[in-house]
């Protein structure tokens, strides 16, 4: 028993040398991309750890965490930070109870001793793949099919499909992607069509073309001469480069990338439908929430479904471009937001002059209805921005340990923004100024 544990925890260590990481991969070229994408392999055991799935009407895939749901909205926490939706825009919502699988162990703990018997095979596997043990692998994991959650037996799965794309058993291959193409989640369906997707194109098993692009147009001419001989989808360089290629191409072909994003956003444009939002004067008709009037919401979305595709299919590959699609938006609203604030601090009714009655310091009848007025004109700037800081937080606290001088920098200023709210709600009737 001893040196059962001691095996696999040398086992484990093995893996922890052998992983790289993926950092951002947006400046890669395509062929650049297919060797770092191996290095990934290892990290993927704990990007696909998601527990619920919103299916939009539209088609789109939320996968997080739900946090609150009513009768009109759900709200959800994803990479991207929190999100909600209207109930009429839902398709299907599919829960999993992620905390009780061992995918949620192996995020959540540290000590190798402390996980669960199915995290410690899920690791121990992980590893014996990076090191190209492949025999070894099914006869562990696959005892334990059927003993976890959805979340786990997807992990297992694709387990056994690389391993088995790695020895060459292409009929097992194709009937378990046959399978995974029924599953009930999202991200197991686009993962196992990109396979199927590449194999067909390329039936002997090696790799010619990808979405009728010629190797040549994404890798380097030693790899290409690996790349045509039958069966090369073994090696795991090759087929990682073509999936490389594969999201590139989708990337491309949606023409939704984080610098298409990037290019797309406009401050004076954000800046001029804000303000129009902020100052229509019949209030009936102002959205709820303010960042609902944002101009690139629709590409947003799209850029972030893109993201979602792309981590579906190769799970660790994105996770640079979601740190940097945050990232944009919220320096674009940082300076959009900048110039609202301005014109806020313009408003604010302690910073006026009015004037008072010589004889008592008071003011005057007329002057107590113009003070009101600027009360009344401040608070109706000030709620919406107050608004926007919180939806650029919310995006922010994504990923706190990255944005953290960022994060706080907002805060206070938030905090400015309502103790100046405060100071006016509770000045509203006074008679001196």
């Amino acid at each position: 028993m001893c040196n059962r544990v001691n095996q696999e925890q040398s086992v484990e260590g093995a893996s922890k040398q052998a992983s790289l990481c993926p950092g951002r991969l947006g400046y890669c070229t395509a062929w650049v991309i297919g060797f770092l994408l191996t290095a990934m392999l290892s990290t993927a055991i704990l990007s696909t750890a998601h527990a619920d799935t919103i299916i939009l009407k539209d088609g789109s895939v939320i996968e997080g965490e739900i946090l609150r749901e009513s009768s009109k909205y759900v709200k959800i926490k994803t990479k991207f930070g929190e999100k909600s939706y209207r109930r009429s825009k839902i398709e299907k919502i599919v829960k999993e109870n992620s905390q009780e699988s061992a995918m949620f162990s192996l995020r959540n703990v540290r000590d190798f001793s402390e996980l669960t018997d199915l995290a410690q095979t899920l690791k121990n596997a992980q590893a014996l793949y990076d090191l190209g043990r492949f025999d070894e692998i099914a006869p562990k994991i696959e005892p334990f099919l059927g003993k976890g959650t959805a979340i786990d037996d997807s992990r297992i799965k694709w387990l056994l499909i690389e391993n088995l794309e790695r020895k060459g058993d292409w009929a097992t291959v194709d009937d378990m992607l046959d399978k995974m193409l029924k599953s009930q989640r999202e991200s197991d369906k686009i993962r196992a069509k990109a396979h199927l997707d590449i194999f067909e194109e390329n039936p002997k098993r090696n790799l010619r073309k990808i979405g009728g692009v010629r190797t040549k147009e994404f890798m380097t001419r030693e790899m290409r001469n690996k790349a045509k001989v039958k069966n090369s989808l073994q090696d795991r360089e090759i087929m990682n480069a073509a999936l490389g290629e594969y999201l590139n191409q989708i990337v491309r072909s949606d023409n939704i990338s984080v610098g298409a994003f990037a290019r797309e956003l406009d401050p004076r444009e954000t800046d001029h439908v804000l303000r129009e939002e902020i100052t229509k004067d019949d209030k009936a008709k102002r959205k709820r929430n303010i960042e609902e009037s944002l101009p690139y919401l629709d590409l947003l979305r799209k850029t972030e479904q893109s993201i979602y595709r792309a981590q579906a299919i190769l799970p660790g590959y994105a996770t640079g471009f979601e740190l940097d699609l945050v990232r944009t938006e919220v320096t674009h609203l940082e300076q959009v937001i900048g110039g609202l604030l301005g014109t806020l601090s313009a408003a604010y009714p302690d910073d006026q002059n009015f004037s008072f009655a010589a004889e008592d310091g008071r003011l005057t009848a007329a002057n107590r209805e113009q003070w009101r007025a600027a009360c009344d004109e401040f608070l109706a700037l000030s709620r919406p921005i107050s608004r926007l800081i919180e939806y650029l937080l919310k995006r922010a606290r994504a990923f706190p340990e990255k944005l953290t001088p960022f994060i706080k920098q907002w805060e206070d200023t938030l905090e400015r923004v309502q103790q100046m709210e405060h100071n006016t709600n509770r000045n509203y009737d006074r008679t001196r100024v």
